[in-house]
């Protein structure tokens, strides 16, 4: 892991491996630690592919139902976290025929643990976990519904995404100490 300073962003690292295509689209997770003083989290961004002939539109916004496993493969419990925050609104994109583009799907409506209590969030869909050191699993599927405010060439369907690693170290907590961990 590559440290940096405190005053400097951790370098994202390559994503996921990708899904299979489900009518045409795949899709994978990229997950990069943030420290944003007062607080740090976890921000999760989805990544879409467009392998089929014609584009498609797509929302920012797709339901997504999340699990996170621990080191044993146990479900971790999520965390109850008060609502701090506007939720912007929901935006379409267009991908062209092999083109691919990526968005935030993590929670950023949430009270943000301050940094001294020795944890770091993760919030994606209706969950919401506070990460101690440890190895973690997530797990996200994203579904995308007709939206009949959006456009024509709306992309229906649901992706399994492959999991993602995300490891906290306890460095990662250390007052004024930043650490790249983003995930593979």
């Amino acid at each position: 892991m590559t440290q940096t300073s405190p005053h400097e962003p951790a370098a994202p690292r390559p994503a996921g491996g990708w899904s299979a295509p489900t009518a045409g689209l795949a899709g994978r997770l990229r997950v990069e630690f943030e420290d944003l003083r007062p607080g740090l989290r976890h921000a999760v961004y989805l990544e879409l592919r467009n392998h089929g002939f014609i584009p498609v539109a797509v929302v920012n916004q797709p339901q997504t139902q999340a699990a996170l496993l621990n080191a044993m493969g146990q479900p971790v419990s999520p965390s109850q976290l008060a609502l701090s925050g506007p939720i912007p609104e929901p935006q379409w994109a267009l991908i062209p025929r092999d083109a691919y583009i990526g968005f935030r799907i993590d929670m950023h409506a949430l009270g943000l643990p301050a940094a001294d209590q020795g944890v770091i969030l993760l919030a994606v869909g209706s969950q919401s976990w506070t990460l101690e050191p440890g190895v973690y699993k997530l797990r996200v599927t994203a579904l995308f519904t007709r939206d009949e405010r959006g456009p024509t060439e709306q992309w229906r369907g649901e992706l399994v995404l492959p999991p993602v690693e995300i490891v906290v170290t306890p460095a990662m907590l250390e007052p004024g100490r930043s650490e790249d961990t983003s995930t593979n």
